[in-house]
């Protein structure tokens, strides 16, 4: 599923879109820099997707708006499942946004012919995109204990070991310019404060589903999408011209696949037995799947 999308997208509008702007003061008063906030809009729920007019090499006088969002949330209200179609997606949206912000007496943009062959071509730049892919455990106790195993023993190529974060997203290259993955709990994301998927929470089988949810997201950025050829949408159909959902699977399996993970050996009744008591219940409760960081204190983790 596509779960984010950063695109430069061709779009003729009159005025310039944008949500006021963010300004650098030095002490003097002189404004040093100065730049467009984004607009935000909603859709049929709460999720909403930002626009504003583009100013970069690739854009004339008000001829390219980028789009920042998670489009998939936008058009159905929650990201459990969904497209996997990066090219479909960005018209769908373009298509919304020309309906119902380009048909009235002052619109927002005014496409031309030209720009809608445009986004059905793919002649869209992506400067971002999230691709994720679900995997199924028996509940949310194994997907997190899936995850706390992994830090100790998954290595990613090229990242590295990953880095647990709130005991529930396990992160490859967090800060990296080019791209990142990272794996969490999907139960536990959607009952984090201000996520914003409320109406899916009143659903006992889209909770359920969740709660098993081990979930894989790959992030590209604009300068590894570059180097892959896939900075533009059109890299993104098959090469019979048709929209591919298999692509964004492909890219992440990829990356999954360069994913070693260390076997664990049980500790042999001898050693067990020459623990000191403490030390022997930490390892007992460890094997059993609990979560050594929410029992034990900070110091005392590391050292045992």
């Amino acid at each position: 599923m596509i779960d984010w999308l950063t695109m430069i997208v061709p779009c003729t509008h009159v005025e310039p879109i944008r949500d006021g702007e963010f300004q650098r003061v030095d002490a003097t008063g002189e404004v040093e820099w100065s730049v467009d906030r984004r607009l935000s809009l909603k859709g049929s729920f709460d999720s909403s997707v930002t626009v504003r007019t583009h100013h970069g090499a690739e854009s004339g006088d008000r001829t390219h708006i980028e789009v920042s969002g998670n489009i998939v949330k936008f058009f159905q209200g929650h990201n459990l499942w969904g497209s996997d179609d990066a090219p479909a997606l960005a018209f769908e949206f373009m298509r919304w946004l020309a309906l119902n912000h380009g048909l009235s007496d002052s619109p927002l943009v005014s496409p031309t012919e030209s720009d809608i062959a445009a986004w059905k071509a793919g002649d869209i730049r992506i400067t971002r995109i999230d691709c994720t892919e679900s995997f199924h455990l028996d509940n949310r106790a194994q997907v997190l204990a899936w995850l706390r195993a992994a830090e100790q023993t998954a290595h990613l190529s090229h990242r590295g070991r990953g880095q647990l974060v709130k005991g529930s997203t396990l992160y490859f290259g967090k800060n990296s310019r080019r791209w990142s993955l990272k794996l969490y709990s999907k139960g536990q994301e959607i009952t984090a404060k201000g996520h914003g998927q409320d109406a899916i929470l009143a659903l006992p089988s889209a909770r359920e589903w969740a709660d098993r949810t081990l979930r894989a997201e790959l992030t590209l950025r604009s300068m590894e999408l570059k180097r892959m050829g896939r900075d533009m949408l059109s890299g993104w159909f098959e090469d019979d011209g048709l929209p591919s959902e298999t692509v964004t699977a492909r890219l992440l399996r990829e990356r999954l696949g360069a994913m070693t993970m260390t076997t664990t050996a049980q500790l042999s009744a001898e050693v067990l037995d020459g623990l000191r008591p403490a030390l022997r219940l930490a390892y007992q409760t460890w094997e059993s799947g609990s979560d050594l960081r929410a029992i034990l204190p900070h110091r005392t983790f590391y050292k045992y």
